[in-house]
């Protein structure tokens, strides 16, 4: 089928007005897949990475008016609102009967808002994009309303209407591999990338845990769906033969719910038998040492927990489903098996004190070897943690704050200036340490490896400890 609608899905940069502000650049996986799924069905969709290109604002105003797309998609995040909203009002009026469509965990918790208070914003999909884009191309090509349409919230007449919700899509490898075709492969790198060229991978969608500060579960759901080891592989065939990469990030929220499942995709990659080196994030409390040993023997080279904090109360509140034991029982079997984690801390959360976050900076210091990476609370629409700091009375100012390095939001019991001194200790203490210094020089394992490591040094010295008060 050939809706003839031209489409327009694009990713734009992390910072619009700043187009080198960036630890890494990563594909958009989201919007690559649904790319793919729509060409598959026939329609004309361009996919452009403006992030992966580092296109300035009015290169993509341009490229815009060159292709004179009938719709545009954009993933919307919550701390790009002050940035992109703008963009998409000054496409609106350069471009006014062009149809935007937004997507992702904001778009899917904060549809109704979002509409009243944005006329830039035409459509919102709720959940996931690829039935729900190629039903909307469908209705334009008709010239037909979007009353059908499920899985989305619009403005007909002026007033915002929520359609029925889209069931999930339960068998992923009925989906297409991502549309690498239209990236520029060459441009992606992470913080440890040690080969090019890199690419980053979603294996499942959907998270059963219930961690009050995470908003995936409202464009993604509470189930994990997976795509099978034989999918995956092809996908990741594609990507060495025809793509040259040879470092992966899986990106799924926590790749081991299902360690047979984990297994299965190490044996699957050893029996592919490439030079390849990969990476996850796991949930500490699920660690096997079956399965760590077959990660890392299939190439698995960084691995991240999110351990949050160190207090088991704050852990309990925040619904990890695991306590600060259960924790380091998990770091010391990663350990035995000769890897090192990253570890994720969050400071503020509701019930945070003094002593529990002198407690979780203490735990990171004792872990001398990993990298610790120190963030701050950010009530994300329809989490439970915004639902909560709204009974406190929180209001939001600045969605530019909900990046997890500005302070968004402080719970009761705490002052601003508290969080703040505590929070500038921890980064000092992780950033201005030997060992710190020490584990990031001797993993430098090549020449790409090292140019990325001096790019990060340099923002985190700069724009990070040189704006932190001694």
């Amino acid at each position: 089928m050939d809706t003839g609608t031209k489409t327009l899905l694009l990713n734009l940069p992390i910072n619009i007005n700043d187009v080198s502000d960036y630890n890494g650049v990563l594909q958009p996986v989201g919007l690559s897949v649904i790319s793919s799924f729509l060409k598959q069905q026939g329609c004309k969709v361009t996919l452009y990475d403006a992030f992966g290109y580092h296109e300035q604002r009015d290169n993509i105003i341009k490229y815009i008016k060159e292709l004179n797309p009938k719709i545009i998609g954009v993933t919307l995040m919550t701390n790009h609102l002050p940035q992109t909203l703008p963009f998409l009002k000054d496409v609106k009026l350069l471009f006014p009967d062009v149809i935007t469509v937004v997507g992702g965990a904001h778009p899917s918790a904060a549809y109704e808002s979002l509409l009243q208070n944005n006329k830039e914003v035409d459509v919102a999909v709720i959940g996931e994009g690829e039935y729900t884009m190629l039903d909307l191309i469908k209705s334009v090509q008709k010239g037909e309303s979007f009353d059908q349409v499920k899985g989305i919230a619009w403005r007909p007449n002026g007033k915002v209407k929520v359609n029925p919700f889209r069931e999930y899509i339960q068998d992923l490898d009925s989906l297409p591999f991502s549309d690498w075709e239209s990236l520029p492969m060459e441009n992606y790198f992470d913080v440890w990338t040690i080969k090019k060229n890199y690419a980053n991978m979603v294996l499942s969608r959907g998270c059963p845990f219930g961690c009050t500060f995470c908003g995936a579960k409202n464009a993604l759901g509470r189930k994990q769906r997976k795509r099978s080891p034989e999918h995956i592989i092809g996908e990741i065939k594609l990507l060495y033969d025809k793509y040259n990469v040879r470092n992966l990030l899986f990106s799924d929220s926590t790749l081991n719910v299902d360690n047979q499942w984990v297994q299965e995709i190490c044996e699957e990659l050893l029996k592919l038998n490439k030079s390849l080196v990969w990476g996850c994030n796991i949930r500490a409390d699920r660690i096997d040492k079956e399965t760590l040993k077959l990660m890392r023997k299939s190439g698995c080279v960084k691995l991240f927990i999110g351990v949050e904090s160190a207090d088991n109360r704050i852990l309990k509140s925040m619904r990890k489903g695991e306590n600060i034991e259960k924790i380091e029982e998990g770091i010391r079997l990663i350990n035995e098996a000769g890897l090192i984690p990253d570890m994720g801390f969050i400071l503020g959360m509701p019930g945070e004190t003094e002593e529990s976050m002198k407690r979780t900076i203490e735990f990171a210091k004792r872990h001398k070897k990993s990298v610790c990476a120190f963030t701050l609370a950010s009530p994300f629409p329809g989490t439970e943690l915004y639902e909560d700091a709204k009974k406190e009375g929180f209001m939001v100012e600045d969605w530019s704050k909900f990046d997890i390095y500005s302070i968004a939001y402080v719970p009761k019991g705490l002052t601003r200036k508290k969080l703040e001194y505590y929070y500038q200790l921890a980064v000092k203490s992780n950033y201005l340490r030997f060992s710190y210094f020490y584990r990031q020089i001797s993993q430098i394992k090549s020449w790409v490896n090292f140019k990325i490591y001096l790019r990060l040094a340099y923002r985190i010295f700069f724009n990070r400890l040189l704006k932190l008060e001694y």
